[in-house]
């Protein structure tokens, strides 16, 4: 399946921002550029993400059959996915379509940015590819399953910092971070469920010989 969609984050993101007490004309477009940024995010992750060898394997040395016996681990940004740097650009598009300008927009921008790059690189050391692969032939023969990670808590304090090192305090800048984290934690969550480990892993007896990607 694909990465989680823009339109899957943007409604709950939205209900987010609300229950933090945050109102307003602004509040939809900001919404829509968490949810837009997370969202492209996630594909990218999608396509950089891989699975890093290792993972135990239960395999018959003579047929080859047999499955995963024990958790692997993702490969970490930025081999494995996006950097803060890389979604600068991308939030900054995505706040100034949104008509979110003004003197606080770049400094809105990075942090959106960086908070959704923790999160990836945070769910990358966290998560794990679950065991019960099917192997074949020494080949994993059937998708993977990655783990969820609650990460909302660790990724308020992160935006948090992110909106105060970037200019953005007052009264509402720590209710603004907790939606943001929560659409963010939001998109992982979904992206746990959504995609799978490929099959094709080199899989010998004893752990994965090779590097897996996700679908």
């Amino acid at each position: 399946m694909p990465a989680p969609s823009p339109s899957q984050i943007e409604s709950p993101t939205k209900g987010f921002l609300n229950a933090a007490g945050l109102q307003g004309e602004d509040v939809p477009g900001l919404a829509a550029a968490i949810a837009n940024t997370t969202g492209q995010a996630l594909t990218m992750f999608l396509s950089q993400a891989m699975t890093m060898p290792g993972i135990p394997v239960a395999a018959d040395p003579i047929s080859g059959s047999g499955a995963s016996a024990g958790p692997g681990k993702l490969m970490p940004p930025p081999a494995g996915g996006p950097g803060a740097s890389q979604l600068e650009g991308l939030a900054s598009g995505q706040c100034q379509a949104q008509g979110l300008r003004g003197e606080d927009a770049d400094g809105l921008a990075k942090a959106i940015a960086g908070t959704v790059a923790q999160g990836i690189a945070l769910f990358c050391a966290q998560s794990m590819v679950m065991p019960g692969i099917p192997v074949a032939g020494f080949v994993s023969s059937g998708p993977g399953m990655l783990q969820p990670v609650p990460l909302a808590s660790t990724l308020e304090g992160i935006a948090n910092g992110l909106l105060s090192q970037n200019g953005i305090r007052g009264e509402a800048a720590p209710d603004l971070a907790k939606a943001l984290a929560q659409g963010v934690d939001l998109g992982l969550t979904m992206f746990a469920g959504q995609v799978m480990v490929s099959p094709g892993i080199p899989c010998p007896p004893g752990a994965s010989a090779g590097p897996g990607r996700l679908m």
